[in-house]
């Protein structure tokens, strides 16, 4: 049987398998002709291990979007096994011969902290918390678009229920917006999504500890239950959603800068609807889980959580993006976005200095955005929403 585990570093998981003679004299990519691909097989599907060497006894996979776990979850009480093949070959090959199958047994390090200790802590009873939904932002030099996030979900949940993170701005904040809105001041170093994700990860279980339910989007991103605010409320505290939401639609509003049609800058303290008349779907990544009762723990993005399988989708819900709502305001963040210094495994994954920041390039990009054939109007039921 083979013996799955972690080690100090917890970027890194460790299967020792039975065989020794399994491993390439020098390893190789796995997609060449020498290599070796990796899976864990559950209920008859292979999920693959990307990142994985195999050297001796034992296949070594850099995890840090934890693939073992997640796999894991869905697992339950169910086998799970190891499937070493080799690299496919020939043209159309989607996977290369079985070379090895074996049962896996997980070490509980797998799932530490066994106990964390500050939930563990003896309270006297059953808190019941003060607030029933917060809704917080990251930001850095965002101040444009800021306003509009805090405008929308003021109306949600009022000032003193919003938090924004303020990730390093070099104005800050709290310059432009209202008196009540919480300002939480972070240093910036180098770009990096995954530092993003954890420390986001880290506040919502700090607001979750006072609030029933808590709400996280981007600073261009807008939460709108399509039967208004005081449904989604009600929703809330009937108990009608609980766990991880994502929500059902998910589309980007456009700058209709055409001719004929040109539509102004957006005004702050109008509605975003009366001021725009198209959207488009949005990739289905961007039905991003973010509401939940419960702890969520974000990959890189916003778009996933490690906690898939507590994640349900509410129809009545749509999220918004903004991003290409308003030309200048796009023109500025990719600028920024372009100056940004990435740290070395940030760039790796996700490069962010390719984006169009010349009006030029930027108008060539609306062109071809919005000549897209899935182009839909603002539907009325939306109108007066956001």
């Amino acid at each position: 049987m083979a013996y799955a585990f972690r080690l100090d570093d917890v970027r890194m998981a460790y299967i020792r398998i039975s065989r020794s003679d399994l491993a390439p004299e020098n390893p190789a990519p796995e997609n060449s002709a020498a290599g070796r691909t990796f899976a864990l097989r559950l209920d008859g599907v292979e999920h693959a291990l990307t990142g994985a060497v195999l050297q001796h006894d034992t296949l070594s996979i850099n995890d840090e979007l934890c693939q073992v776990e997640r796999i894991l979850q869905r697992a339950g009480n169910r086998q799970v096994s190891l499937v070493i093949r080799s690299a496919a070959t020939g043209k159309g090959a989607d996977r290369g011969a079985a070379l090895h199958e074996e049962l896996t047994l997980f070490h509980h390090s797998f799932f530490l902290p066994l106990v964390d200790y500050v939930k563990a802590m003896p309270t006297g009873g059953a808190y019941r918390k003060p607030g029933l939904l917060a809704c917080f932002t990251h930001a850095c030099g965002d101040n444009g678009m800021l306003r509009f996030w805090e405008a929308h979900h003021a109306r949600l949940v009022g000032h003193r229920n919003l938090y924004v993170i303020d990730h390093g701005s070099q104005e800050s904040p709290r310059s432009v917006l209202h008196p009540d809105t919480n300002v939480v001041p972070l240093p910036r170093g180098e770009t990096d999504h995954a530092n993003m994700a954890r420390f986001c990860g880290h506040f919502q279980r700090f607001l979750l500890s006072q609030y029933g339910f808590v709400l996280h989007t981007d600073a261009d991103e807008l939460l709108v239950h399509e039967d208004g605010e005081a449904a989604l409320l009600a929703k809330l505290s009937d108990g009608g959603l609980s766990g991880i939401v994502q929500p059902g639609q998910a589309f980007d509003i456009l700058h209709d800068l055409r001719s004929g049609s040109a539509e102004a800058p957006l005004e702050p303290g109008e509605f975003i609807s009366a001021q725009r008349s198209l959207m488009l779907p949005a990739q289905g990544i961007y039905k991003k889980p973010v509401l939940a009762s419960v702890p969520a723990s974000w990959l890189e993005g916003f778009h996933l959580v490690y906690e898939e399988m507590s994640v349900r989708q509410e129809p009545g819900l749509w999220l918004l993006h903004l991003q290409a709502a308003d030309f200048g305001l796009l023109l500025d963040k990719n600028r920024r976005w372009n100056a940004l210094r990435q740290s070395e495994a940030d760039f790796a994954r996700c490069p962010q200095n390719g984006r169009p920041g010349d009006p030029e390039a930027l108008r060539h990009w609306f062109a071809e955005t919005l000549a897209n054939g899935r182009l839909t109007p603002i539907p009325e039921r939306l109108r007066g929403k956001f």
